[in-house]
């Protein structure tokens, strides 16, 4: 267990790592198959896992921690990185980001599931980014995508399932880093179906700055877990969309991909939101 301070930082900073994700997603990869952009951004992010490892807990684990983690691996990787991959597809430049953020609402079940206590600040906060997700869907527009803002609410369940697995599997006694490896291993046996190595042939660098990007921000995840509740530790990370809009305002200038007030606005409602279920505002 880490220092509460660090722990936060943690998970603000996957948020930060995941919104890198979900941009280069966006900008580079967005027509690409998601079960196989998955399965790739797996592998290219495996190594730094192992070299992280023994900062990150080494190899303790046990029998009950070690199915946990597979299990998170699952959910997360084949379930959850294949919907957020398929929802970038169909909605708007942070769109898909920014549904990603219903996994906070979603982590209010986890966390009563978990014992965990659920205040009038966390219900406020789920008000919030519930209204992000309406704004990023698009609702009411020549844009907006029924089956995009499906997969958005299917990604957030996802994530905020896994997220409650991966803390019982350190209540079990597992290590953080060999969970991940763990979880990443589960996930590409899972995808193996569709195992190949064209998409790291042919977009090599923006699917190793993906892979990379999310292994971190799993990594940093799973160590800020050992300190944190799931009801905090899930919206936390949600700082993604304010990332992903910032960076790709930056850098594109494609049609269709730039954001829109709408989405500028989506962001800072979901975000007042995290501030509120991370007890960051306490009302």
């Amino acid at each position: 267990m880490i220092p509460r301070a660090a722990a936060l930082a943690m998970a603000v900073s996957v948020g930060v790592a995941f919104g890198v994700h979900d941009a280069v997603a966006k900008m580079k990869l967005e027509g690409a198959d998601p079960s196989l952009l998955s399965f790739s951004t797996l592998l290219a992010g495996l190594p730094l896992l192992a070299i992280m490892l023994p900062f990150a807990g080494g190899l303790r684990l046990t029998l009950a921690s070690a199915g946990l983690f597979i299990a998170a691996g699952i959910v997360n990787f084949s379930v959850g990185r294949t919907l957020m991959y398929a929802a970038t597809s169909r909605l708007s430049s942070s769109g898909a980001s920014v549904m990603t953020s219903s996994s906070a609402a979603f982590s209010i079940l986890m966390s009563l599931f978990l014992g965990e206590r659920i205040t009038l600040s966390i219900v406020l906060g789920v008000i919030a980014i519930m209204a992000g997700v309406y704004l990023a869907s698009d609702w009411g527009t020549e844009r907006f995508s029924l089956s995009g803002l499906g997969l958005g609410l299917a990604t957030g369940f996802a994530i905020a399932s896994s997220v409650a697995i991966i803390k019982l599997g350190d209540l079990y006694g597992g290590s953080p880093g060999l969970g991940v490896i763990i979880a990443y291993l589960s996930g590409l046996v899972a995808l193996s179906p569709r195992a190949s190595l064209s998409l790291l042939r042919r977009f090599g660098k923006p699917v190793a700055i993906m892979g990379l990007a999310a292994a971190l921000g799993q990594l940093l995840r799973y160590v800020a877990l050992t300190s944190l509740e799931v009801d905090v530790a899930t919206p936390l990370q949600n700082l993604r969309p304010i990332v992903t809009t910032a960076l790709l305002y930056g850098a594109t200038r494609e049609a269709g991909k730039h954001p829109m007030i709408r989405h500028w606005a989506a962001a800072c409602v979901a975000f007042l939101g995290i501030l509120l279920v991370s007890g960051a505002i306490a009302l």
